[in-house]
Parts: C-alpha cells; sequence; structure tokens
C-alpha cells in the first residue's frame, strides 16, 4: 500500500487505479465516507499522475483556508481545480467519471490510520462489485495524450509538448483557475 504525505497540510492521500467502474460506485464512496474522516474522488484514467496530486489538493485546501472555492464540497472542487475552469458540468464531463469506465481513485485523509481503513473498504466494496483495483501507476504518455486531446478541444496548441510541459502547463490552468 502506498500512502504518501503532503507535509505542508499533514494529509495524507493513496492512489487506485480502477476498470470497470461499478455502477453503484457512488455508494461505494457514502460507504467508504461513513464513519471514516476521508475524502474521495473519482476521476478519469489519464488526467492524473502522483505527481500533480499534493500541487491540485494544496490549490483546493487553500481556496477553501481563504474562502475562494467555488463549490461547498472538497471533492468536487477537486474536479473543478483539475480542469482548470470553474464549470462543474464541464469539469464533471472532462475530467469526473462515469460507470463502467476506467477511473483514478483518489483518497485523502489527516491521518493514515483513517486513511488505511478507508483503502480497506474501497478495497473490499470495488472487488465484490466485480470490478479490479489495483494501486496505481503513473502512466506519462497516457497523461500527456489525455491533456493534449483535451487541450486541442479547448483550442489550445500543445503539439510537441512532452510530459512535463503539459503537467507544467496542467499545474498553471489549476493556479490560474482560481484568480
Amino acid at each position: 500500500m502506498s500512502i504518501k504525505a503532503i507535509e505542508a497540510l499533514n494529509i495524507y492521500f493513496a492512489l487506485f487505479s480502477v476498470s470497470h467502474l461499478p455502477k453503484d460506485w457512488t455508494r461505494i464512496a457514502t460507504d467508504i465516507k461513513s464513519g471514516n474522516k476521508v475524502s474521495i474522488q473519482f476521476f478519469k484514467q489519464g488526467s492524473l499522475v502522483t505527481e500533480l496530486v499534493p500541487f491540485l489538493v494544496y490549490n483546493v485546501h487553500q481556496a477553501f483556508k481563504y474562502h475562494y472555492n467555488s463549490l461547498k464540497g472538497f471533492e468536487q472542487e477537486l474536479l473543478i481545480a483539475l480542469y482548470g475552469k470553474r464549470n462543474f458540468q464541464e469539469a464533471l464531463s472532462n475530467v469526473g467519471v462515469s460507470a463502467c469506465g476506467n477511473a483514478v481513485v483518489l483518497l485523502l485523509s489527516e491521518t493514515v490510520e483513517e486513511l488505511e481503513k478507508a483503502i480497506k473498504v474501497l478495497k473490499n466494496k470495488v472487488s465484490e462489485a466485480g470490478s479490479n483495483i489495483e494501486p496505481f501507476e503513473n502512466n506519462e504518455d497516457l497523461f500527456t495524450s489525455f491533456w493534449r486531446l483535451l487541450f486541442t478541444r479547448l483550442g489550445f496548441r500543445t503539439m510537441g509538448m512532452n510530459y512535463h510541459q503539459i503537467l507544467e502547463f496542467v499545474k498553471e490552468r489549476i493556479a490560474i483557475s482560481y484568480l
């Protein structure tokens, strides 16, 4: 189990890949949060890499701390921040998930113990539903392809940009979405 820390916030996180997200994934998220002090969000496969998570979470955390968040829910704010625009429906359709698709699951908590409990529930519920869940592994090519296609649809030119340039472009969009 690979739990990572965002030391500046005293927050711990874990990422997982789920293939064939169960139809009742929203109930699974509710079950995971029930009795646990955790946040959970599901993202489209390819939209996230591990090194982006601390930057994303920090920006959303600051938005709530200083009251410039757009939405009331931390998890929902993660979607619009990653998308880089304050339109929840657009963010949901571009970086959010739908049942039966592949997903990246982000779990966050202020304690390792709570995160470990949530991970156990996640793994059990997803497996019981007949889906595959595995520790998340970065796929730079998939990330680059995902964002290159999305940016092209939004009117940005990204051809010739490598992984690190795309990553910095995504970070920039996260940061300026709150200006």
